[in-house]
């Protein structure tokens, strides 16, 4: 068993199952795409509060806190907490603009355009921040915002199309994985 509190750390991205009808249609447009569907959500861990890890991420009400103990106790959960590069102060400061993205809305437009490509039809919206905190986000663009912010690697795929799927394949590409249970 893992001691989490000694490898769950700020900025470390937790890529979660995602449960439910909407975890399972993610799932489904990313197989639909070729990429990698173990996950269907992403979290950021931002800190402890005693044993109790607690993170970030997007959801359909904004940008908004959870308990991660369920995310790290699933056997499906991929994470990147082995991530070279990344200095504490980098990471205070990761969790401190994503603290200060809560509320921030859910991006609609980016899921249908995820849909769109996963059906293999051309995109209708933009795919680019232009380099400006995202007035709108999924969990999975938000992760990537905060890492391109930070200049830390990430998936490569433009911030706004950023699915779960880049994340699982980022993660298990690159080896940075740790059992969390």
């Amino acid at each position: 068993m893992t001691n989490l509190q000694s490898v769950l750390r700020p900025g470390d991205v937790l890529a979660v199952r995602g449960g439910g009808l909407a975890g399972g249609l993610i799932r489904l447009g990313q197989a639909l795409a070729g990429k990698p569907n173990v996950s269907g959500h992403i979290a950021v861990m931002h800190h402890w509060t005693g044993n109790v890890p607690w993170g970030l991420e997007g959801k359909p009400a904004g940008v908004g806190w959870v308990d991660l103990r369920s995310y790290a106790a699933s056997r499906w959960t991929l994470n990147n907490c082995a991530q070279p590069g990344r200095t504490d102060l980098q990471r205070v400061n990761v969790a401190a603009n994503a603290k200060l993205m809560i509320g921030t809305a859910y991006d609609w437009q980016a899921i249908a355009d995820d849909t769109l490509r996963a059906f293999h039809m051309d995109d209708l919206f933009s795919k680019t921040i232009d380099g400006t905190v995202p007035g709108h986000v999924v969990c999975s663009s938000y992760a990537a915002f905060l890492y391109e912010r930070a200049g830390w690697a990430h998936p490569d795929a433009p911030d706004r199309d950023c699915e779960p799927g880049d994340w699982d394949e980022f993660i298990i590409t690159s080896g940075w994985n740790v059992g969390l249970r």
